[in-house]
């Protein structure tokens, strides 16, 4: 916005008006045309910050040759300003109430006046709520923003590939990607929201959520923070269920400790996904043939112990807090249930392992993952 602006010039006549005003009468007035113009100042960054988070929004769809009135009844409606008295003063002030715009809009909740002014004289943008679930690789969320027409696959992958990893998380080994970083959550995006801004709105929410207690916590198990992602990425497509995380994550953290390779498919599932594979198979190809098993990678764990070398896809919250708060469990085996409900049987014993994977074998519910 140029300092000519109508609405940054009535926000500075408010501003010397109201300073003339409380010299006048000697501050004894409380609620001044000053309250209006205390944020105009952090306004660019204020929009900025807005864009593309997971906060509480709200729709508004201003109807064509709707006034100022009628624009006001609906932002109050919905929930947008947080002073309505602003917004009719700083319109009547600025004389920009004829630039305001019909269209589609997507708000957060009680923003300041000088902000939904703004909003209304660019223009609504569309907002589209788009879902990216736990789970996923870097290309499957590329995938999801181009179905929604946020980016196209050239943008997302120019973007993932440029991007300075380093500057975000300073203690990440040499070579980590973005996989394992990108938090799966529900973005409001709209139309113009870059490839490079989407990567930061998740980079934004992981960072909100992986807090720095929970990092202490991490460092107290004796795990580091990507060595966290590691097995929680692992965890994430192993344990269907939320309420199995805990013990999914302590059935590869004993095979740790007691030197066992973790045997996770979904290790195999990720190194064997070439171009000809996926478009076979998909990302994650179910029902491994034992060629696969056997393929050569230290990213398979069921022939090299420990962890792999990075993340093979971005959990969630819920599995990164189960990797760092485990249940306290002697399992050392795991097997899908026969009860055929995506839960799992879990054994301390290879013996009691065996049951397990005899009783899966005989409910047809599908080949047993040992």
């Amino acid at each position: 916005m140029q300092l000519r602006d109508p609405l940054w010039i009535a926000l500075a006549l408010m501003s010397a008006f109201s300073a003339v005003l409380l010299f006048t009468l000697g501050g004894r007035i409380g609620d001044t045309p000053a309250a209006i113009a205390a944020d105009i100042a952090e306004l660019p960054t204020a929009i900025a910050s807005n864009a593309g988070s997971s906060l509480e929004t709200v729709e508004v769809e201003i109807p064509e040759g709707a006034g100022a009135e009628q624009i006001l009844e609906l932002l109050l409606k919905a929930g947008v300003l947080a002073d309505a008295g602003n917004f009719d003063t700083l319109l009547v002030f600025s004389g920009v109430a004829p630039e305001l715009q019909a269209g589609k809009y997507e708000f957060a909740l009680g923003l300041p006046a000088s902000e939904v002014i703004f909003r209304l004289r660019e223009g609504g943008v569309t907002t589209e709520l788009v879902q990216i679930p736990e789970g996923l690789r870097v290309e499957e969320i590329g995938t999801i923003l181009v179905e929604a027409e946020i980016v196209t696959t050239e943008e997302w992958d120019e973007a993932v590939n440029a991007w300075p990893l380093h500057l975000t998380f300073s203690e990440q080994p040499e070579g980590a990607s973005l996989l394992g970083y990108l938090l799966p959550a529900s973005y409001p995006f709209r139309d113009d929201t870059t490839a490079e801004a989407a990567i930061q709105a998740m980079l934004d929410a992981f960072v909100a959520q992986v807090t720095p207690a929970l990092l202490v916590e991490a460092e107290v198990a004796g795990l580091t923070l990507h060595e966290v992602l590691i097995l929680a990425s692992i965890v994430e497509r192993e344990a269907a269920l939320a309420e199995e995380q805990p013990l999914v994550a302590s059935v590869f953290l004993n095979r740790l400790k007691e030197g066992i390779a973790l045997g996770a498919d979904p290790t195999v599932q990720f190194l064997i996904a070439t171009p000809e594979s996926v478009e076979k198979y998909g990302w994650w190809k179910y029902g491994l043939e034992q060629a696969d098993l056997e393929t050569d990678s230290s990213y398979n764990t069921y022939l090299v112990e420990g962890l792999p070398p990075g993340p093979i896809a971005n959990p969630g919250i819920a599995a990164i807090e189960a990797v760092i708060r485990p249940a306290d469990t002697d399992f050392i085996f795991f097997v899908a249930s026969p009860e055929c409900d995506r839960s799992h049987r879990f054994a301390a014993t290879y013996e009691r392992h065996l049951e397990n994977v005899a009783d899966f074998r005989a409910s047809g519910c599908g080949e047993a993952d040992e």
